[in-house]
């Protein structure tokens, strides 16, 4: 029988963990936004915490991409341009596209289960919250790599997740376009759950490329107006 809740162990976390999670949260809700330059005396006034910990937490968001430093510099906040978008879309665009293949190559009920659980949970997400469209936009994502069983798989996708929802909530928030989430995402349900392998495949590309273009003229629109956090030109030709 599974634990509930409370009978969850305590997870034991380190200060440096903690504000790990605090930074990364920072980030990826975009209160410490795309470009900006990080001090660890200003983090660590921020977080109440020593320059040492802000450092080990640092080093620790710097192995998920999550910051950058120049040597003999400071830290900052990756940019997000047309560049980075394009590489988080066609980095997801492979691994959902094998998670794909290798679940319409199975006939296994189990793993599809999980698939339309979380399929289930879209249309309630559509009236919520940005969190609740986060969670069950990306959550059906994950569901797909993880059914696969693929260990490797899904190690290399939770590594692409942060990264995933930094830019779903930079877009939610300053370039909102999102579609219906379930009708959005009926096409790659039924190529997963009834497709071949290449059919399967096919509904991964056709449901990506329609957010990759829609996040890409949304970051041109905000490097036009001079938004916060843009950088840089967008160019069709610099992508092709």
């Amino acid at each position: 029988m599974p634990l509930t809740d409370d009978q969850q162990p305590i997870e034991r976390l380190s200060l440096a963990d903690m504000a790990m999670r605090r930074l990364r949260d920072e980030i990826v809700r975009g209160r410490l936004a795309p470009g900006e330059v990080l001090t660890e005396i200003a983090l660590a006034g921020r977080l109440g915490v020593g320059r040492g910990t802000v450092r080990t937490a640092l080093f620790a968001l710097e192995a998920d991409e999550l910051v950058v430093r120049a040597p003999y510099s400071n830290w900052r906040v990756p940019s997000l341009n047309a560049q980075v978008i394009w590489e988080i879309y066609t980095l997801r665009e492979a691994m959902e596209g094998l998670a794909a293949r290798i679940l319409a190559e199975r006939s296994e009920a189990q793993p599809k289960s999980l698939i339309a659980a979380a399929f289930a949970r879209l249309a309630p997400a559509e009236t919520g919250s940005v969190d609740d469209r986060v969670a069950a936009d990306l959550g059906f994502h994950r569901a797909i790599v993880d059914a696969t069983g693929h260990r490797h798989l899904i190690k290399r996708y939770n590594a692409l997740s942060t990264k995933m929802e930094w830019l779903y909530r930079w877009s939610e928030t300053h370039w909102p376009a999102r579609f219906p989430l379930e009708a959005d995402h009926r096409g790659l349900f039924e190529g997963v759950m009834h497709g071949s392998p290449d059919e399967a495949e096919r509904a991964v590309r056709a449901h990506i490329a329609p957010s990759l273009a829609a996040d890409l003229e949304g970051q041109h629109a905000l490097v036009s107006a001079g938004g916060a956090g843009a950088e840089g030109e967008f160019k069709k030709s610099d992508l092709a």
